[in-house]
């Protein structure tokens, strides 16, 4: 099988099965959905109009977005929830529209920053300016508690590689 096949195959199986764990508070649940994004040109000058759905199928350069839901399963308010998720191999980071509390690693989540705050080593010591390329993990720190019952959803996108 070509590389470019097995690439397109890991991929569509990755995104088949879902977002790797994510990582949460105790006192709840975090489940995934990855959605496939299709922009829709409009008509007469109108922005292109973006929907997301569930892919049979994704092949590189397809834009897919990983929503993360929270839900408070205690009887308390959760407070300093985290939620923290690996890039699977086969995506790019491709950003989010959920900045507040966000950072993202470079280093297999052992330190998060926005990242135009982070760097990346190369060969003879130095370091240059990290890129989305570079993105292990993205993390959120939630500074307001979520009540018991209640679900909190954000997401990332990625482009298949």
């Amino acid at each position: 099988m070509t590389g470019k096949k097995w690439g397109i195959l890991a991929a569509a199986a990755l995104l088949a099965i879902g977002a790797p764990p994510a990582l949460a508070q105790s006192t709840g649940t975090l489940t995934s959905k990855v959605e496939l994004e299709k922009s829709t040109p409009a008509a007469d000058g109108q922005p292109a109009t973006k929907t997301y759905l569930t892919p049979d199928i994704v092949v590189p350069g397809d834009r897919v977005r990983i929503s993360l839901a929270f839900t408070n399963n205690g009887a308390e308010p959760a407070s300093g929830v985290v939620i923290a998720n690996p890039i699977p191999q086969a995506l790019l980071f491709d950003g989010t529209d959920d900045e507040a509390g966000f950072g993202v690693s470079v280093d297999s989540g052992k330190q998060f920053a926005p990242l135009s705050d982070l760097a990346v080593p190369v060969e003879g010591g130095a370091t240059r300016p990290a890129t989305a390329a570079d993105v292990t993990h993205v993390r959120w720190k939630w500074a307001d508690a979520v009540a018991p019952g209640q679900t909190r959803t954000v997401a990332f996108f990625g482009r298949v590689r």
